[in-house]
């Protein structure tokens, strides 16, 4: 299921709104049933904030394409242009016989409309997807470095303090730990990375709805996309499985030799767990598709910024910081944008065909 490269950048919009209303146009004549979850709390000039499920081909099929944006926010950008382009090129009569495709669009309103990382209750959503009735892991290299991290401060004296201290903290560290800190934790609240202490709206919205619409399948391929990490423009292959297990193998077969294999545990909780549990006993094979966009460490300090501009910021004017932030995870170049919408469609088609050749 290819879409002719008729200048695949066009698919990409300015704002949450923007993508929204471009993704529901396609909606509308697609041939697809839609529902829109309406989120808890409101939007920038209190505009309504929602999820969008898509679901083309039958309610009986045994196979499905989970295809979903927005997880991380202001990362759903590309995500959205994704999954216009495939429906710019797709209808529900031109899935092969016994298969679905399900696309969520902008899973967490909240962090897409509003230019963060994070939802309606500072949860970073790919954390949350833990059993929060068990007992809540303890990131110990986060308590190491989180004050430095989330500094209370956008300049002045208590910022440089903290600059100077996660510098040095991190050199102490080293990289791996990191990113483990940055990996998930659930003790500060207002701290970032926070996974929360309970299911949050889009975490109970995205299992009823997965449950909902492919009530009968059997096999599914689950696609999660990412920006921020890794080489700019690349789409990077992060599995969820073991290496040696059938879903790594299957992974493997769809998508290339080149995904990785979980392996040490950098975060907990991730959408793709989610979807296991909720369409158990199928099968569900995950993958994050994350695309780089600018170094580590300019991504930190977007990140660092907006989180002390939410939390310590009133009063002062947003809109340098917010930009910045915006442009760790979705940059404004016709290539690098081309480049997403292409591998993305990619990996979609490399999906239909495996869950059809199996």
């Amino acid at each position: 299921m290819n879409a002719a490269n008729n200048g695949y950048a066009a698919h990409f919009r300015p704002d949450y709104a923007a993508c929204r209303d471009y993704f529901l146009d396609l909606a509308a004549s697609s041939g697809g049933e839609l529902v829109r979850a309406a989120n808890p709390v409101p939007g920038p000039d209190g505009i309504e904030l929602s999820t969008e499920f898509l679901h083309l081909g039958p309610r009986d099929a045994e196979r499905a394409l989970i295809l979903v944006s927005g997880t991380h926010g202001a990362e759903g950008f590309a995500g959205s242009a994704i999954q216009c382009a495939w429906l710019a090129a797709a209808t529900a009569a031109s899935l092969p016989e016994n298969l679905a495709v399900l696309l969520v669009h902008g899973i967490n309103p909240f962090g897409f409309a509003h230019l963060r990382r994070v939802n309606e209750d500072n949860v970073d959503l790919n954390r949350n997807f833990i059993d929060h009735e068990t007992e809540h892991p303890h990131n110990e290299n986060y308590v190491r470095i989180g004050e430095a991290m989330a500094a209370t401060a956008l300049d002045g004296p208590k910022r440089a303090k903290a600059d100077k201290d996660l510098d040095r903290i991190s050199a102490d560290m080293g990289q791996l730990n990191v990113m483990r800190a940055v990996g998930g934790q659930y003790d500060a609240a207002e701290g970032m990375f926070y996974g929360g202490r309970v299911p949050v709206w889009s975490n109970r919205t995205l299992r009823e709805y997965l449950a909902s619409f492919l009530p009968a399948v059997k096999l599914a391929a689950y696609v999660d996309i990412h920006t921020g990490l890794g080489p700019s423009g690349h789409g990077s292959l992060l599995g969820y499985h073991w290496k040696g297990t059938e879903g790594h193998d299957l992974a493997r077969s769809w998508w290339g030799k080149d995904i990785t294999a979980a392996s040490v545990k950098i975060n907990h909780g991730k959408t793709g767990h989610g979807a296991m549990e909720a369409l158990a006993p199928a099968q569900v094979v995950c993958l994050t598709l994350e695309f780089g966009t600018l170094p580590f460490a300019a991504v930190l300090a977007a990140l660092r910024d907006e989180h002390a501009l939410w939390w310590h910021g009133a009063g002062r004017e947003s809109s340098a910081i917010k930009a910045a932030f915006r442009a760790a995870f979705c940059r404004d170049d016709p290539a690098w944008r081309e480049a997403v919408v292409k591998r993305g469609l990619q990996i979609a088609t490399d999906a239909i065909t495996g869950l059809t050749g199996v």
